[in-house]
């Protein structure tokens, strides 16, 4: 049975799959778009919403939070600094909030 197994492993280990997470969601704060894997994706959603809704709130507490998770100075320099201002105003009224969005890539085949 699956009980309790939420997390999506990527078949991959603990430390690999937090350095997999936290070097996406530095590229993703970086260029705010990424190519990715859709079972990828998912997963860096569920890693990334926690750390832009604790870029609302400009304190040293939260951004030594946030570099633990990330590990880039210039990558949370850019989330207080760019990406916290765009979403400060949005309500947090769920667990998953929409400041990230998954847009699948469709390739057209060549006929």
């Amino acid at each position: 049975m699956r009980h309790g197994k939420k997390i999506n492993h990527l078949g991959r280990t603990h430390s690999h799959r937090a350095a997999l997470l936290s070097n996406m969601a530095a590229s993703l704060i970086l260029h705010k778009r990424i190519n990715t894997t859709v079972a990828k994706a998912k997963a860096l959603r569920k890693y990334v919403e926690p750390i832009i809704t604790r870029s609302k709130d400009d304190s040293t507490h939260s951004r030594r939070m946030v570099f633990s998770y990330l590990q880039d100075k210039i990558a949370v320099a850019e989330l207080f600094r760019e990406v916290a201002p765009k979403v400060a105003d949005r309500p947090v009224v769920t667990l998953v909030s929409s400041a990230s969005k998954i847009v699948p890539v469709i390739t057209q085949k060549c006929v």
